[in-house]
């Protein structure tokens, strides 16, 4: 046959063969629980479409459109309690009103049968106060979640089990359907499912459960091959509906892959499996070491380089058409990102910290993935992680250390971040004007665009609302992106004219909009006044308010001169602040600071439109404000109020909106559903402090301030308008403006604001920790227990940690072994010890840091770890356990000890031991017996991610060998101890020394913490008194105190007057391994240089107070090998408040980036970043209604 049709029909067997294989795959996916359809577990539209609905645009709650703005929150991260409410608060004033939460099954089931949901896990009470507070949820309770932690949040005892097949994986890269697998996760969901049901929106009591998610990234296909199983996700979403679940289910891929999409006709396709909501996460730039390509080749793990705009632009600009293209259900349900990429977590043998990965990403990077997917239509999404808390005990997988920040909108110490402020802004626009931004069209032919710039890559899209403005069709976004090669910050845009106009016309203004930087540029919108129409903002608009408003009752009770519609704008960081108009404008009022009449806000007409005219804030003004009317304008027509405010003043900025369409009140009542009053118009604005909140149920404003802030500025619209109008506000008339002072209270305030200066003052080098006690672990009156190998001559081990549910923390080994004291060389002896003595080395494999002892010397250390794929100790996936081998050097000094019992070696020069040279003598003549101690660091699970089968990696000891020729055969026996979680409350909580509780044996010392090899394992600890925090009493403030122009609202009389916020750290240096324990918490986890964390948080729920009657116990458990010591033995151990550049956010900047040397005598002088330690002040403002 000749060459060319043998090659051909060769080439279509294989296409033949692989067409094959990809069928019998693809039918083998589908499964063979037929009996389940896709419609039995659709979300019932019929039943509950009027509580809550969705199309195409968005979703629909009680009849009005809503964007779901969301942030990641797992409460299993916050081990305070206490601290899970201003959490949310937070979340709440960032301008978030959902979160998403991973239900974590191990943390709520350390035991077979046991399910705990009380104390840290009362997920109950999390929902109540979502309630309370106004957020709606995404409840996701797996049952796989990943989020690295331990085991992907499976449950270690269910793990241990090595016949089932987690995940249904029986080897990476492939599935098999375990059914003994699915009946523990029923059982999972039927303890937790009944608890977030009765918290659904549907049922009528105005819950905050809106949607639920199955499973987590479980791809049904990855580039077309057939992975995720349908009858995994039949039984799960089946469980659900039983369950009582009735809210919409969803679920996520990785990536956009299309998964498990309900198609068009589901009671024609009953093999195929869909859920309500389709779902995809959107992590977009990594860190070099965290890329795909960094899992094969390393990268240098001590800088970042800039990360690249294109991969933003290849990664999301198609984002949309993408989604749509996998038609069916897809084309129906809004653009759902259940994780959209809020920073990046960090590894072991990282040199840099969170605080890098913070500056790689940027204050902007957060506003920039928002911008951006709404350019994409997505209208529902979740921001991971937006806190993202601590590892506390040994939650974490080996891919992640203690901490969590995750370089997120909120620091792991509480600090609201830059990246907050800036993302609150462009959450404060969406929630402003929501009612245009729920439904939105992409305007695809580009001919069709009526703003141009002058700079390529600063517009990235242009979309037009279903809401259409007076007479001009509908309202448009335009979003600006800057991507320039240049990295220019100031470019023009072009706004081409509308349909009133000559299509010719073109009006030109500045914008300002730094590099990576984005915001939402609103066009052809009419205002309140139809007159008063916008053609194009070319600076960012963040709020809209309506002073007066359509409801009129307040327009009459207070007798505003008019109902005026309110913005607040950012002022042009260089150059002018310009907005075009149509139609002739006047200017009603205008003023601000740093600016003169001359130099003042002007209206020029359009150089190249006749019909449009500028509107222009001079560059170099520090806030302003302008007051505009129509050249027709009526007494009692509408006007335009705009508010001009700089980075700094916008950095502060806060906004309620009263969007809960129910919501449970903090007096346990529900309140009810009126969606008219859903109006995107804000109740309350705030801005001038650190933080603030308002509730509407007892109309306070409780307010956070650093000591440099000195006074805020409280904008009240509609029902919350609590103040008369004032017309002489510095932000012009008509306003319920109120102007307030932080700092001018009443003495006993002012003293306690001193008081609490003071404590941060004097500690701000560290508290004084002194008193310290110390013991040292017996190994000798542990539980241990036999340790076989697999076969006699093996040097592998039968049994690794996971097999004994030593899971959290250490796993502990002891060996004896003899050693003869001679051995046969050349027909002679050759002495076992002295100058001619043969080495004897112990050989070992373990996962992941191994301190080693022989007869209580430390021998060394080492650490077998990889963040490379298929390396010894690989992070995630396959390790190759043959590999991984270490050799430790018994030394003469170890093998001695034996003899000697421990006594010290003399050293150079000094008189001989008698007793020693005895023992020693002795020793020579007989075989010695010899103990070694392991103690072994797990670093965690791994988590199972996609179709990797990881889980069960052996962590602990998977080898050992004595080897030397004076080693007696046969001599060697094992042995292990360790903390069996099963018998734990909570699984993670050990450091897994059985001693770890230990209350005999401490001792009082005037030593400072050290770490002396061979000492062994040690345990120090101390107490310290809490930083200030409880308030103290305070009359209300006059109504003759002063304040800007009218008297401020009164401070809540309920005895507590101020109270502080301190942070503290706990920071360590030095080269050894340690546990921190906080008031019996095990809060961190040190490994010195292999690991970047040397700064720990002392979480504030688990600190007392000063005042509070108790000290604080802090417990450190060290050690530390030879090879890592130095002349200096001490444990640098600190605990001081978090000290930060911009701590008091005088430059605007917040990072929460430490500087913890800026007050060491060797620091430079410089004042450039404002390094200080960060806490603030609270106190809350009652704000009563005027009549």
């Amino acid at each position: 046959m000749p060459a060319g049709p043998l090659t051909a029909t060769v080439a279509a067997a294989i296409l033949g063969l692989g067409v094959a294989v990809h069928q019998y795959i693809e039918r083998r996916a589908t499964g063979t629980l037929t009996d389940i359809h896709t419609t039995d577990t659709l979300y019932d539209r019929a039943r509950f479409g009027h509580i809550l609905d969705y199309d195409a645009h968005s979703l629909i709650l009680h009849g009005q459109r809503t964007l779901i703005l969301s942030g990641e929150f797992h409460y299993w991260r916050l081990p305070d309690k206490t601290r899970w409410k201003p959490m949310l608060q937070q979340y709440r004033s960032a301008g978030l009103n959902c979160i998403r939460i991973y239900f974590h099954w191990g943390f709520h089931s350390p035991a077979p049968g046991k399910y705990v949901f009380d104390g840290n896990r009362d997920i109950e009470y999390l929902l109540l106060l979502c309630e309370e507070i106004g957020l709606y949820v995404l409840a996701a309770p797996g049952p796989y979640i990943c989020a690295e932690t331990q085991a992907g949040g499976f449950p270690i005892w269910l793990a241990a089990q090595r016949e089932i097949r987690l995940r249904h994986m029986k080897t990476n890269f492939w599935k098999e359907y375990d059914p003994k697998f699915m009946e523990y996760c029923v059982e999972y969901f039927e303890h937790i499912l009944p608890i977030l049901g009765r918290h659904q929106i549907t049922n009528g009591k105005e819950g905050c459960v809106i949607a639920l998610q199955i499973e987590n990234e479980n791809f049904q296909h990855v580039f077309g091959y057939p992975i995720g199983l349908h009858d995994d996700m039949r039984v799960l979403a089946k469980t659900a509906r039983d369950c009582g679940i009735t809210v919409p289910l969803f679920t996520n891929d990785g990536f956009e892959q299309g998964s498990f999409v309900v198609k068009d006709d589901p009671r024609k396709n009953k093999k195929d499996f869909g859920v309500d909501l389709y779902g995809f996460d959107k992590y977009v730039v990594f860190t070099p070491n965290s890329e795909p390509s960094s899992w094969v080749v390393g990268r240098d793990s001590s800088h970042l380089k800039e990360w690249d705009p294109t991969t933003v632009r290849s990664e999301l600009d198609s984002m949309e058409r993408k989604v749509r293209s996998f038609g069916h259900a897809n084309l129906k349900t809004p653009i759902f990102i259940p994780e959209l990429q809020g920073g990046w977590f960090n590894h072991y043998g990282i040199k840099y910290t969170y605080d890098e990965i913070y500056k790689f990403y940027g204050e902007k990077y957060s506003r920039l993935m928002l911008d951006t997917v709404f350019s994409q239509g997505c209208t529902m999404l979740n921001f991971y992680m937006f806190y993202g808390g601590t590892n506390w005990g040994t939650i974490g997988d080996s891919d992640v250390y203690t901490s969590y920040d995750y370089s997120a909108s909120i620091r792991e110490f509480g600090l609201m971040s830059g990246r907050l402020r800036t993302l609150r802004l462009g959450l404060l626009f969406l929630q402003s004007f929501s009612d245009i931004l729920v439904q939105t069209d992409e305007i695809t032919n580009k001919r069709s665009r009526t703003v141009k710039s002058s700079v390529y890559n600063t517009v990235c899209q242009q979309r037009e609302s279903k809401v259409l403005t007076y007479r001009s069709g509908p309202v448009e976004l335009t979003f600006i992106r800057n991507f320039s090669h240049k990295k220019v910050d100031q470019f023009e845009l072009s706004s081409l004219a509308d349909e009133l106009s000559d299509r010719r016309s073109v009006t030109k203004l500045k914008c300002f909009a730094p590099y990576k930087s984005s915001f939402i540029a609103l066009g052809n919108y009419t205002t309140l006044n139809r007159d008063i129409h916008l053609v194009l903002s070319a600076t960012p608009i963040h709020i809209r308010g309506f002073s007066g408003g359509d409801l009129g009752k307040l327009y009459q009770k207070h007798h505003y001169p008019h109902k005026s519609e309110v913005w607040i704008a950012a002022l042009a960081g260089r150059g002018p602040t310009e907005m075009a108009f149509r139609g002739a404008l006047v200017i009603q009022s205008a003023g601000g600071r740093n600016m003169t009449a001359e130099n003042g806000i002007k209206i020029r007409p359009s150089s190249g439109d006749r019909n449009v005219c500028v509107l222009s804030v001079p560059e170099g003004a520090k806030d302003a404000f302008v007051v505009l009317g129509s050249a027709n304008q009526a007494p009692t027509d509408p006007v335009l109020h705009i508010i001009f405010l700089g980075q700094q003043e916008l950095s502060t900025l806060y906004c309620y909106y009263d969007n809960r369409h129910g919501r449970r009140r903090a007096d346990g009542k529900h309140s009810a559903v009126d969606a008219s009053a859903m109006a995107s118009s804000p109740k309350i604005v705030t801005w001038g402090s650190y933080n603030a909140l308002y509730d509407p149920d007892q109309k306070t404003l409780t307010v956070e301030s650093t000591e440099s802030q000195k006074e805020m500025h409280i904008l009240s619209f509609g029902d919350a308008n609590t103040v008369p109008v004032n017309e002489l506000s510095d932000f012009g008339p008509g306003l319920a403006l109120q102007t307030i002072p932080l700092t001018e209270t009443e003495t006993v305030l002012e003293e306690a604001r001193g008081s609490y200066a003071g404590w941060v003052s004097r500690n701000q080098s560290g508290l004084e920790l002194s008193r310290w006690q110390t013991r040292t672990t017996d190994f000798g009156i542990m539980d241990w227990k036999e340790c076989p190998r697999k076969a006699p001559k093996s040097d592998l081990f039968e049994n690794v940690n996971l097999d004994y549910h030593f899971t959290s923390g250490h796993i502990l080994y002891r060996a004896q072994f003899k050693t003869t004291p001679y051995h046969r060389r050349f027909g002679g002896t050759v002495a076992a010890t002295g100058k001619d003595a043969q080495p004897i080395w112990l050989k070992l494999n373990s996962r992941h840091r191994v301190i080693a002892y022989v007869n209580g010397v430390c021998i060394g250390s080492h650490m077998t770890y990889s963040r490379q794929l298929m390396r010894p100790g690989a992070k995630m996936g396959y390790d190759p356990i043959s590999r991984g081998t270490h050799k430790f050097l018994i030394t003469t000094k170890a093998l001695e000890a034996a003899a000697t019992k421990g006594m010290i070696h003399e050293r150079q020069n000094s008189e001989p031991n008698p007793e020693r040279q005895r023992l020693l003598a002795a020793s020579r003549a007989e075989e010695q017996t010899h103990e070694i101690i392991l103690v072994i660091d797990s670093l965690g699970l791994s988590r199972q991610p996609f179709v990797v089968d990881d889980i069960r990696n052996p962590r602990g000891l998977l080898s050992a060998r004595v080897q030397g020729k004076t080693v007696v055969k046969g001599s060697e026996k094992w042995q292990v101890a360790g903390v069996d979680v099963r018998e734990l409350d909570m699984a993670y909580g050990s450091t897994g020394f059985p001693d770890e509780h230990e209350s005999k044996g401490w001792k009082a010392t005037a030593e400072l913490p050290s770490v002396v090899p061979d000492r062994g394992v040690t345990w120090w600890r101390t107490q310290f008194e809490g930083p200030p925090s409880a308030g103290v009493p305070s009359p209300p403030v006059s109504a003759s105190s002063s304040s800007r122009h009218n008297p401020p609202p009164q401070p809540e009389d309920d005895g507590t007057g101020l109270t502080a916020d301190v942070p503290l750290c706990c920071r360590i240096r030095g080269e050894f391994s340690a546990m921190i324990i906080l008031n019996n918490v095990l809060v961190g986890r040190y490994f010195g240089s292999d690991s970047p964390q040397h700064d720990f948080y002392l979480m504030s729920g688990l600190i007392h107070k000063s005042g509070s009657g108790k000290l604080n116990e802090l417990k450190v458990m060290m050690y530390g090998s030879e090879a890592s010591s130095t002349k200096d033995t001490s444990a640098h151990i600190q605990i001081l408040p978090w000290i930060v550049e911009d701590a008091q956010g005088e430059l605007g900047l917040w990072s929460g980036n430490t500087m913890f040397d800026a007050f060491e005598k060797s620091a430079p002088k410089s004042k450039a970043l404002q390094a200080g330690p960060f806490w603030t002040i609270r106190q809350s403002f009652a704000l009563g209604s005027e009549n």
